[in-house]
C-alpha cells in the first residue's frame, strides 16, 4: 500500500496542473481554423417547425422517449417505428431540393447488406453495431412525389453519431452536415467531428477533425459564420520558464 501512495499524488498533481479551456474554431477553405472569441453569440437550437409540404401551413416535430412523431394541421401524419430509437431529429434542408425535410439520428437492429450473406468475412459493415447489435442510421424523411416518405436512409455507420447540427458552415448558401462522432464501445464519448455535403444521392465527406476530449459545445455567432467551441484541456505554461 505504502507504494501507491506516491503514484497516487503524482496522478493528482498531474490532473490539477491542467485547467480547462473552450477553443472557437470555424470552418474555412483551408479546413478548421481556431476564431476569436465572439462579441455576440446565441446557443445553436435545432429547427422543429417548418412548411414540408409546401401547404402553407407548418408541420411540427416531437421527440419524446426515442420516438418521434410529425405532426401537421390534420394531426399526426407520422411515427417513427417502435424498433427505431430516436436520439436526434431536426428540420433541415440537407438535400437541396428547397425544401426542408425531417433529419434523424437513428439507433436501430443492426441488418447486413444483403450481399453480405455471399461474402467470406461477412461484409464490410458486419462490425457497425455495439454489444447489443444496435447500429446507428441518419435518415431524411419528408416531402416528395406527392407524399411523405423516407427520403433517403444512410447504412449503418461505421462511427456511430453522438449529436448532428445542420448549417450553412462556409457561405456558400447551402446548409452542411456537421456531426459528432463517437465508436460503439465508446458511446458517447466524441472522439471526431465531421462536415459533409450532400452529392446528389448521398453526403460527400469534407473534412474530420480528431479529438480525445469528449467535449464538443456548439454555438452560432449571430454576425457571422456558424462556429464550434470546444472544451479541452490545456497545461499552464511553466512560470519558471
Amino acid at each position: 500500500m505504502a507504494q501507491k501512495v506516491p503514484l497516487v499524488l503524482s496522478i493528482l498533481l498531474l490532473l490539477t496542473s491542467f485547467r480547462s479551456r473552450l477553443i472557437r474554431i470555424q470552418w474555412s477553405p483551408d479546413g478548421w481554423r481556431q476564431a476569436s472569441s465572439p462579441t455576440t453569440a446565441r446557443p445553436w437550437h435545432p429547427l422543429l417547425e417548418s412548411d414540408l409540404d409546401s401547404d402553407g401551413f407548418s408541420e411540427e416535430i416531437i421527440l419524446q422517449g426515442g420516438s418521434l412523431t410529425v405532426a401537421g394541421r390534420d394531426g399526426i401524419l407520422w411515427n417513427s417505428p417502435e424498433t427505431w430509437s430516436v436520439r436526434a431529429a431536426q428540420m433541415a434542408d440537407l438535400n437541396r431540393d428547397g425544401r426542408n425535410e425531417v433529419v434523424l439520428l437513428v439507433w436501430r437492429p443492426f441488418e447486413p447488406w444483403p450481399v453480405d450473406a455471399w461474402l467470406p468475412h461477412g461484409g464490410r459493415i458486419a462490425e457497425f453495431h455495439d454489444s447489443e447489435y444496435q447500429s446507428c442510421h441518419l435518415i431524411l424523411w419528408g416531402w416528395a412525389g406527392g407524399r411523405y416518405r423516407e427520403l433517403w436512409a444512410g447504412s449503418a455507420l461505421a462511427e456511430p453519431l453522438v449529436s448532428f447540427y445542420s448549417a450553412d458552415w462556409n457561405g456558400d448558401g447551402f446548409q452542411e452536415l456537421l456531426t459528432v462522432e463517437t465508436g460503439y464501445d465508446r458511446y458517447p464519448q466524441a472522439t471526431a467531428m465531421s462536415l459533409w455535403t450532400w452529392n446528389g444521392f448521398g453526403f460527400s465527406h469534407i473534412d474530420r477533425l480528431t479529438t480525445e476530449i469528449g467535449g464538443f459545445r456548439f454555438l452560432v455567432d449571430a454576425e457571422s459564420m456558424p462556429s464550434i467551441l470546444i472544451d479541452t484541456w490545456i497545461r499552464p505554461p511553466d512560470p519558471r520558464r
